[in-house]
């Protein structure tokens, strides 16, 4: 038999530690998967505070009405407000 070699016996440790970690563990696929989250899509929607209705940007009434305040689509869907039309604007609300 012949002498293992320093590669040899590096790849041996490498791989008793891949068998020795939990079953779907990876640190350093973990630390990329945190830092490449995908990110929310919301769109920002004009709401009409008086009619209690939410305009898309370039609809007609977007930022015209005399009432009325900039937010982001999820957070006027939570605070009640409607889609003008019943057409949400396609954000990305969980």
């Amino acid at each position: 038999m012949r002498k293992p070699t320093p590669i040899w016996l590096a790849v041996l440790l490498i791989a008793a530690g891949f068998g020795l970690a939990p079953s779907g563990f990876s640190p350093l696929r973990s630390a990329f998967a945190a830092q490449q989250q995908p990110e929310r899509k919301e769109v920002k929607v004009w709401v009409n505070t008086k009619s209690g209705v939410y305009h898309c940007p370039g609809s007609r009434w977007y930022g015209k009405t005399k009432q009325g305040k900039y937010m982001g689509e999820c957070q006027a869907q939570k605070e009640g407000y409607r889609p003008a039309y019943g057409k949400p604007c396609g954000s990305d609300c969980r």
